[in-house]
């Protein structure tokens, strides 16, 4: 990758695997077996409707395209999933990426799979979740309920986004360890899924320090059938791995957060 310039920041880091640099901050609150997961009422339907078609969506697009310089590679992979829900991953490297799911599928229904602290922020547990949040449940108790969700919203023709890599990693041009069991929710289902990459290149305009987003879509990954559950799984994994990978190695080309190894830079 080539160096066009000093980066803002430099974060030494020694577990890529379990390190937050997102910065958030909440008090997060526990999801327990009670959380209404899918809420179904007519009523539910009719504001969730309003808050993602007529709020989320015109401020996702205008955000992403136009604030941050979103270019959108392979849309039309997503005509190939004929009918049915599916599976977005991709890599976790800004906030924005709860958008993906959004801009990818339109107008299908996005969801994304998130972590308790998303449905924590006092008062916005409702919005959050009328516009696409599924929070992953804190133990055993609440996980039926939250696959039944899952399952719902792909019977409904839906996108949900998952991030396996876990934590937001800002501006973060390469890809992190992605925990194995988030690939089996496809595998599960039946469902196919895509892999998105988000990229990073410098502006035109040198005054817009920000980098620009280049996002780009794989063709549909289909469960293989004549695998056991796990092989499948794991072969999912490493499709949608080897594809980010490649992605970011190559389309990356703009540093603004370098992110060095402290065991490796502090003899430098």
């Amino acid at each position: 990758m080539s160096k066009i310039h000093e980066p803002k920041r430099v974060i030494y880091y020694r577990d890529a695997e379990n390190e937050d640099y997102a910065g958030t901050n909440i008090n997060t609150k526990a999801v327990g077996a009670d959380f209404p997961f899918a809420p179904i009422g007519v009523i539910w339907k009719f504001l969730a409707f309003i808050a993602y078609y007529v709020i989320a969506i015109p401020l996702v697009f205008f955000y992403c395209y136009v604030v941050c310089g979103f270019r959108v590679k392979n849309r039309k992979a997503i005509k190939k999933i004929r009918k049915g829900g599916f599976f977005l991953y991709a890599n976790h490297s800004h906030f924005t990426d709860a958008f993906l799911a959004p801009i990818v599928a339109f107008p299908k229904r996005a969801y994304v799979i998130v972590g308790p602290d998303t449905v924590s922020i006092k008062g916005l547990r409702s919005f959050v979740q009328m516009v696409g949040a599924i929070p992953i449940p804190q133990g055993l108790r609440g996980m039926a309920s939250f696959l039944d969700a899952i399952r719902l919203r792909t019977e409904e023709n839906c996108c949900i986004s998952v991030f396996p890599e876990s934590h937001i990693w800002n501006y973060c041009t390469f890809l992190r360890p992605m925990k194995s069991g988030s690939f089996r929710y496809p595998i599960h289902l039946g469902v196919p899924s895509v892999a998105v990459a988000v990229t990073y290149q410098q502006r035109k305009l040198s005054f817009i320090k920000q980098p620009k987003r280049t996002v780009y879509i794989s063709d549909p990954f289909f469960p293989d059938e004549t695998l056991s559950p796990k092989e499948a799984q794991h072969k999912l994994q490493n499709e949608v791995e080897t594809f980010l990978r490649d992605k970011l190695e190559t389309y990356s080309t703009y540093k603004y957060f370098d992110y060095r190894k402290a065991d490796e830079t502090e003899n430098a």
